[in-house]
Protein backbone atom coordinates (compact mmCIF):
# COMPACT_ATOMS: atom_id res chain seq x y z
CA UNK A 1 0.00 0.00 0.00
CA UNK A 2 2.58 2.20 0.55
CA UNK A 3 4.64 1.67 -2.50
CA UNK A 4 2.00 2.63 -4.78
CA UNK A 5 0.51 5.52 -2.79
CA UNK A 6 4.34 6.45 -3.47
CA UNK A 7 4.02 5.90 -7.22
CA UNK A 8 0.40 7.75 -7.57
CA UNK A 9 2.41 10.55 -5.04
CA UNK A 10 5.17 10.51 -7.59
CA UNK A 11 3.34 10.24 -10.39
CA UNK A 12 1.52 13.09 -10.02
CA UNK A 13 4.16 15.26 -9.11
CA UNK A 14 5.52 14.68 -12.47
CA UNK A 15 2.72 15.27 -14.43
CA UNK A 16 2.48 18.85 -12.50
CA UNK A 17 6.36 19.56 -13.89
CA UNK A 18 5.55 18.85 -17.19
CA UNK A 19 2.07 20.99 -17.10
CA UNK A 20 4.66 23.58 -15.87
CA UNK A 21 7.13 23.01 -18.43
CA UNK A 22 4.19 23.58 -20.84
CA UNK A 23 3.18 27.15 -19.91
CA UNK A 24 6.45 28.52 -19.95
CA UNK A 25 7.15 30.76 -23.53
CA UNK A 26 10.79 29.36 -24.02
CA UNK A 27 10.66 26.26 -23.93
CA UNK A 28 10.33 23.60 -26.94
CA UNK A 29 8.19 20.93 -26.19
CA UNK A 30 10.40 18.46 -27.22
CA UNK A 31 12.83 19.57 -24.44
CA UNK A 32 14.13 17.58 -21.39
CA UNK A 33 14.39 19.19 -18.57
CA UNK A 34 15.18 18.53 -14.72
CA UNK A 35 12.86 19.52 -12.03
CA UNK A 36 15.31 22.59 -11.26
CA UNK A 37 15.52 23.56 -14.32
CA UNK A 38 11.49 24.31 -14.90
CA UNK A 39 11.57 25.82 -11.29
CA UNK A 40 14.25 28.48 -12.47
CA UNK A 41 12.72 28.89 -15.72
CA UNK A 42 9.44 29.52 -13.97
CA UNK A 43 10.55 31.71 -11.34
CA UNK A 44 12.65 33.36 -13.82
CA UNK A 45 9.62 34.12 -16.10
CA UNK A 46 7.26 34.85 -13.20
CA UNK A 47 10.29 37.50 -12.23
CA UNK A 48 9.77 39.00 -15.94
CA UNK A 49 6.55 39.22 -16.01
CA UNK A 50 6.26 41.10 -12.72
CA UNK A 51 9.29 43.36 -13.82
CA UNK A 52 7.15 43.77 -17.32
CA UNK A 53 3.80 44.63 -15.46
CA UNK A 54 6.12 47.00 -13.15
CA UNK A 55 7.47 49.16 -15.93
CA UNK A 56 4.14 49.33 -17.83
CA UNK A 57 2.60 50.82 -14.80
CA UNK A 58 5.52 53.19 -14.93
CA UNK A 59 5.49 53.76 -18.62
CA UNK A 60 2.07 52.77 -19.92
CA UNK A 61 2.22 52.32 -23.68
CA UNK A 62 5.31 50.92 -24.78
CA UNK A 63 4.95 47.40 -24.61
CA UNK A 64 6.47 44.53 -22.30
CA UNK A 65 9.32 45.08 -24.04
CA UNK A 66 12.38 41.95 -24.20
CA UNK A 67 12.70 39.22 -21.68
CA UNK A 68 16.22 40.47 -20.12
CA UNK A 69 16.72 37.94 -17.13
CA UNK A 70 18.76 40.49 -15.23
CA UNK A 71 20.31 38.40 -12.07
CA UNK A 72 18.02 35.23 -13.25
CA UNK A 73 19.41 31.83 -14.55
CA UNK A 74 18.06 30.16 -17.76
CA UNK A 75 19.02 26.73 -17.91
CA UNK A 76 17.97 26.25 -21.17
CA UNK A 77 21.57 26.28 -23.42
CA UNK A 78 21.51 27.46 -27.17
Amino acid sequence: ANAARERSRVQTLRHAFLELQKTLPSVPPDTKLSKLDVLLLATTYIAHLTRSLQDEEESPGEGLGALRGDGYLHPVKV
